[in-house]
């Protein structure tokens, strides 16, 4: 009640100011508002071109609808500017939009826009289709005849299709002395590449600099000894791999020198995975699966895996922390399987005794030359075709098979995922060998991309258009 009666006298108060300054002029005065801010933006429906199938089953194109209603705005009040934080998809029709606009004061002020190629304004109206392939710049003239400061709108379309993949090849490389590597791997460490493989039986080493996106022209590193090809890792910011007699040597990307793993006490059999969050090396030794740690302390698995123990076949990882518990890592390992249709995936956990072979749900076909990435939040599987009646491509590089829960079940890529079909004859020219990896981004490159090394030398790089946009936000 208190309350209701101060704002009655404080009303009353305010009134009878206004009638005694009203009273003492002979000529009332109005003031007038000086507000000119645009409030909110949208659009709504717009025009598309998509491609679809016709009646015969080929490709066709049209136009289609699309209702951009909910995209969102940024309106930028200090500076002036409106564009939409996500961009419209590849083909949206910009040179034709109605708006809806809300600005100060819509009662009494005036809100124009300038019209592209145009030297004047024009009065706005909700049914106007404008044309924004160009930005056009917006005004509000409030009652009072001041103009506000203008705002220069923006509609931002994709250029790509996001989720698609992008290739790019580099046919103009080879290896150093024009030779072949047969039985490769490859490693990406310190913005390289790094092959390791064969020629006519000898051991080979040759990288590329990355660092910029774009390769340049392998350059050969001596090798200390015979190596094994197939067991080069990255771990501990080197490059870890074994001779043919098992002893450990460790590269350095920085210098390119080679030199024998300090501390490490060997033979070992075969080098499985690398786990960087804990810095552990898992590996084989006297024939038995376990772990190496960064101070060279060699552990036995209390189970054991005879398979990855006895196995000789390239292996591919991923590590990466549990989601739940930072202090947990999950290594997922998978081959080619040299008794199956489907190739091999193992895990296990770092709290874990050993290794566990996964019980596939949809399994991923035994591909010659299997490869595995970690790619875009998901894996990735690709590899030459499938031989000895095995299910599965009959060609290589047929297409990308995923899987999301970490090799339980795969599935083949989409269409947005593909491989040029000249990737087919990359590899079937010569023994049909390659390798590849990923490239992540750093301060001085967006990377994320995947990097496919063929027997000769050529590369092939790839990216999802997403991953290469550079944030506007």
């Amino acid at each position: 009640m208190k309350i209701r009666l101060l704002l009655f006298v404080a009303a009353l108060t305010a009134v009878t100011s206004l009638m005694t300054s009203c009273l003492n002029n002979d000529v009332e005065q109005v003031t007038y508002v000086s507000r000119s801010s645009i409030t909110a933006f949208s659009v709504g429906t717009l025009h598309i071109d998509r491609t679809g199938k016709d009646s015969d089953g080929n490709d066709s194109a049209y136009v289609d609808t699309i209702s951009c209603a909910n995209y969102p705005f940024t309106i930028d009040q200090m500076n002036r500017t409106i564009e939409n934080r996500d961009s419209f998809p590849v083909g949206t029709h910009i040179d034709k939009v109605v708006t809806s606009i809300s600005y100060d004061d819509m009662g009494m002020s005036v809100l124009a826009y300038r019209p592209n190629g145009s030297q004047n304004d024009t009065v706005y109206n909700s049914t106007d289709s404008i044309d924004f392939t160009e930005p056009v710049q917006f005004r509000v003239y409030t009652i009072s005849g001041s103009a506000g400061r203008p705002y220069l709108v923006k509609l931002n379309v994709h250029q790509q299709e996001p989720d698609t993949i992008s290739w790019t090849s580099y046919e103009q490389l080879s290896f150093e002395g024009n030779i072949k590597l047969t039985r490769q791997t490859t490693v990406y460490a310190d913005g390289k590449l790094y092959v390791f493989g064969e020629q006519n039986g000898s051991s080979a080493i040759q990288y590329t600099d990355i660092a910029g996106d774009t390769p340049s022209t392998w350059t050969t590193i001596p090798v200390p000894a015979q190596i094994a090809p197939y067991s080069a890792i990255a771990w501990n910011g080197r490059i870890c791999f074994l001779s043919n007699t098992g002893e450990m040597y460790a590269l350095d990307p920085a210098t390119q020198a080679i030199a024998p793993e300090e501390g490490v006490t060997g033979p070992f059999d075969r080098l499985i995975a690398a786990d960087h969050e804990l810095q552990t090396l898992y590996a084989v030794k006297d024939g038995k699966t376990g772990r190496l740690s960064a101070d060279g302390i060699w552990t036995d698995d209390e189970e054991q895996m005879t398979a990855l123990a006895t196995g000789k076949e390239r292996l591919s990882a991923h590590t990466e922390a549990l989601s739940y518990n930072g202090n947990i890592t999950r290594t997922t390992v998978a081959c080619h399987s040299l008794t199956g249709e489907s190739a091999t995936i193992y895990q296990r956990m770092s709290n874990d005794k050993g290794w566990v072979k996964i019980m596939q749900d949809q399994a991923v076909p035994n591909m010659d030359n299997f490869t595995m990435i970690y790619y875009d939040d998901r894996m990735l599987a690709f590899g030459g075709p499938c031989t000895d009646g095995e299910t599965g491509p009959e060609k290589a590089f047929e297409t990308f098979y995923t899987s999301s829960n970490y090799g339980v079940e795969w599935s083949p890529a989409t269409e947005c995922l593909y491989f040029p079909e000249s990737f087919a004859a990359f590899y079937t020219t010569g023994e049909g060998t390659c390798s590849g990896t990923t490239s992540p981004q750093t301060e001085y490159s967006r990377g994320n991309f995947i990097w496919i090394v063929w027997e000769n030398g050529h590369i092939s790089r790839g990216r999802i258009n997403r991953l290469g946009f550079d944030p506007k936000w």
